[in-house]
């Protein structure tokens, strides 16, 4: 016994990981890396901005500087204590978040003190030089001091006071705080975002379930206007044309089983009647069994048939056709038919129409079934009206009648297998139904599209058309 849908559906396996989750630990691993790199990064922005606004900020030394380097140069001649003096005088109260570096300058332009234990700076500048504080000692220049904050030093020599530092902790906790709360936001964001993807691929997977159980009316709602909208719509798309399939399937497998049930019945009648010796086993008695027989060959090879172009196995031996002879032969092949039923059959071809690539002989049978039909369906003084005309690079073939026409409501349904426009119709009068299908694959096969108009009442246009060569 073969396996039921349900039982072949792959189950996940213990401890898989489902969509979700791989969704949510693919956006924590990007929010993570994310965070820490703006968080990194903007640190380390804040910090060097941060000194180089504190550097930029031009300190002026005091006038009592100034006066006490003036006193001692006095005292001493020289600058040999000037250093302790800049030192001293280096701002170290909590409001000034820098201590920067103050450089005295002698006469000759030359370097000779600091506040910092070391300096970077060879030379000073004339235009730093014409910026800094003289020292004067009775009118005359000895020193200035320079405070070189247009040349920032190098990160080893920077030094912060400890409100800089505080400051700078402060600024690079809000910096993480500011991060923590963005990455929690992407998550938060993460998450619906997940939430929204994968519940529609759940339905989807329901309904799919659903079809593998056979209940092939499942469909999922729609919503929004993306891939996933769109593959919803391809879902419902394809269940809709599974469960038209199912019941064209079980339609035609019911009227199979009516249009055998008829002539098998006849047969058996008869042959159980002669067999029972109720009728004589005379040509009166046999001859319905030989038309059943018949009857039941037409419908086996109208099936075959009907699979075969179905299926695309149906060999064309495609030539150059003269449309205007095909039609010509059709008048003649129909035309005593015609005439029992007191129906005229009139044939409209213009000159100089292409020939079309096509088989002849499938042309004929597709002509064939849609004269039988139109004479069928035309009462007696009608007309069937056979024409052609070019077309676009094509023939458009026609062949309309003057009959009852078909409702509006049965038009879409007229090439479906075993369509009658009469359901009251016997079959032995009426054909079993697969004529107009048959049609159809065949003039698909040739790559050309067939159709039907018609007016209730005043008859009904059967129509194809051909590519030409």
């Amino acid at each position: 016994m073969a396996d039921s849908p349900t039982t072949l559906r792959p189950q996940r396996k213990a401890g898989a990981i489902g969509l979700t989750l791989k969704l949510l630990a693919a956006f924590c691993l990007v929010t993570l890396v994310a965070a820490t790199t703006v968080a990194v990064i903007s640190s380390q922005s804040a910090t060097r901005e941060f000194k180089r606004f504190v550097r930029d900020t031009q300190y002026q030394p005091s006038g009592e500087l100034i006066a006490s380097l003036a006193e001692q140069y006095c005292q001493q001649g020289d600058w040999s204590g000037a250093r302790e003096l800049l030192t001293s005088a280096s701002p170290t109260s909590d409001a000034e978040p820098w201590v920067p570096l103050l450089i005295l300058v002698d006469d000759q332009g030359s370097i000779v003190a600091s506040n910092w234990s070391s300096w970077y700076v060879d030379q000073i500048t004339a235009q730093e030089l014409a910026q800094g504080m003289p020292v004067m000692v009775e009118g005359q220049t000895v020193g200035t001091v320079v405070v070189p904050g247009n040349r920032p030093p190098p990160e080893d020599a920077e030094r912060l006071s400890p409100t800089g530092v505080a400051t700078l902790a402060r600024v690079r906790w809000a910096i993480t705080l500011a991060a923590l709360g963005a990455g929690s936001a992407a998550l938060l964001t993460a998450g619906v975002l997940t939430w929204g993807l994968v519940r529609p691929l759940r339905r989807l997977t329901s309904a799919a379930e659903g079809i593998a159980r056979g209940d092939l009316s499942q469909r999922v709602p729609i919503s929004g206007n993306d891939e996933v909208a769109e593959l919803s719509d391809t879902f419902n798309r394809m269940a809709a044309e599974l469960e038209r399939a199912e019941l064209v399937r079980r339609n035609m497998t019911a009227d199979i089983a009516h249009e055998l049930r008829t002539p098998l019945t006849v047969i058996r009648g008869r042959l159980e009647g002669v067999l029972d010796g109720i009728y004589p086993a005379t040509t009166s008695h046999l001859q319905p069994i030989l038309e059943q027989t018949e009857l039941l060959t037409y419908l086996v090879e109208d099936l075959r048939t009907l699979a075969q172009a179905e299926a695309g196995q149906l060999d064309l031996d495609r030539q150059a056709v003269d449309v205007g002879e095909l039609l010509q032969e059709a008048v003649l092949a129909f035309e005593n038919q015609s005439a029992e039923r007191r129906i005229r059959l009139s044939l409209e071809v213009p000159d100089g129409l292409p020939r079309v690539s096509a088989d002849g002989r499938r042309l004929a049978q597709v002509l064939g079934n849609l004269l039988t039909n139109a004479l069928r369906h035309t009462p007696e003084g009608g007309q069937v009206t056979i024409s052609a005309a070019a077309a676009r690079g094509a023939v458009r073939l026609a062949v309309t009648d003057t009959g009852t026409g078909i409702p509006a409501d049965e038009l879409p349904h007229v090439f479906d297998r075993f369509w009658r426009g009469d359901k009251s119709r016997s079959r032995a009068g009426g054909g079993v139904g697969l004529g107009l299908a048959i049609a159809r694959q065949f003039i698909e096969l040739h790559g050309g599209t067939i159709g039907a108009e018609s007016t209730p009442g005043q008859g009904a246009s059967f129509w194809f058309t051909l590519p030409v060569t």
